[in-house]
């Protein structure tokens, strides 16, 4: 029988739109049938980052190692089991609720990973988009956890470095292996010495889209005059310092060497450091958000709800990015070179439950993982 979203059906009716030569292959805490016909993922109604499940309005997430077969259906990848036509076939995406199935609709393939030729991680694309209602069903609302504090944002301009441990401490867990201690150079000034020390437990602060060198791999630069620490994540620039053999009462400047003319930063390592943090932190959470075409005039509503870093522009030669933070949320805001009446707006959270406030800005999302 002809199905509509959100019909409440047994496994078994699922099941049977795959057709004839059914296969079933359990992917983490999913099941993935290959039939004649048809594929049908039956994802389980949870929300839990590591275990997939409907991630979004947008997005439903496979995590697991998937079977040749069921990874040529869902990617229309080779080589694998399967013949051509299989692209062609569609998908389709129940959510087990109690002991029936909720159905969402076709689903087709977004991105997926790779290890060694082996499928263990897809995303799918849900089109149209879930309501608000159905959503809830197929991804129960999970308990938010504690959420650290903004007590470090009094600190950012005149305590940077006690800023940047409070925020870092609170944002990321230790690492569970035994720190990474390596003996600093003197060369090193106090600050980046200090975010060295921090990332012996918490290695991750080291970022996971631009990246802070390695204390053992920092070095001069060509001419002895700079001490590259910095790198953009695809080459494009460089960050530095000033090389001092003894650097120990310095707050230097970070120049950014994009060209053969370096520019600066607007501001020193120390406070420097805070806002790359930031950046990366936004960049890299499990949870996040963004707009489609976000108009300037609607800034002032979500500093209503979140709070401005009171710092210069960050990266202002190349992309000027300003901070505006909540407990558990960093956005950043940057300006849209095509439109001088919008700005570019990247939201990133510790859990979707802190994007909740940002939900009725009126805007348009592009994702929302709240």
């Amino acid at each position: 029988m002809p199905l509509t979203r959100s019909d409440m059906v047994d496994v078994r009716l699922a099941l049977d739109l795959v057709g004839s030569e059914l296969q079933v292959f359990p992917v983490g805490r999913a099941t993935v049938a290959v039939g004649t016909v048809a594929t049908v993922i039956i994802a389980e109604a949870v929300d839990d980052p590591l275990a997939g499940g409907v991630w979004n309005d947008q997005e439903l997430r496979l995590r697991g190692s998937v079977p040749a077969l069921a990874a040529s259906r869902l990617t229309g990848r080779q080589p694998f089991a399967g013949t051509e036509p299989d692209r062609d076939l569609p998908v389709y995406l129940f959510v087990r609720v109690a002991e029936l199935c909720a159905y969402v609709g076709p689903v087709r393939h977004s991105r997926s990973s790779w290890v060694d030729g082996e499928l263990y991680s897809c995303h799918l694309r849900i089109d149209p988009p879930l309501s608000r209602e159905l959503l809830g069903t197929v991804r129960p609302s999970a308990t938010s956890p504690s959420l650290p504090s903004l007590d470090w944002l009094d600190h950012s301009v005149s305590e940077p470095g006690k800023a940047l441990e409070l925020f870092i401490t609170g944002w990321y867990p230790e690492s569970g292996e035994p720190p990474a201690v390596a003996e600093i150079p003197r060369s090193i000034p106090p600050a980046l010495a200090d975010f060295y020390r921090l990332a012996e437990r918490r290695p991750a602060i080291l970022g996971g889209q631009n990246r802070i060198e390695p204390v053992d791999t920092v070095r001069p630069d060509s001419s002895a005059g700079y001490l590259v620490f910095a790198v953009e994540n695809q080459g494009g620039w460089e960050w530095s310092i000033p090389w001092d053999v003894d650097a120990s009462n310095t707050d230097p400047a970070v120049w950014i060497n994009e060209t053969d003319r370096p520019v600066p930063e607007q501001e020193p390592l120390s406070r420097f450091l805070l806002q790359f943090s930031l950046y990366e932190a936004a960049m890299t959470a499990s949870y996040k958000a963004f707009p489609r075409n976000f108009p300037k005039r609607l800034l002032p509503s979500v500093e209503s709800r979140l709070q401005r870093v009171p710092l210069r522009t960050f990266m202002s030669p190349i992309a000027p990015t300003e901070f505006l933070v909540g407990p558990g949320v960093v956005a950043l805001i940057t300006p849209t070179w095509q439109n001088e009446d919008e700005v570019d707006v990247w939201i990133g959270a510790l859990h979707r439950n802190a994007l909740q406030p940002l939900r009725e800005l009126g805007v348009e999302w592009q994702r929302f993982d709240g």
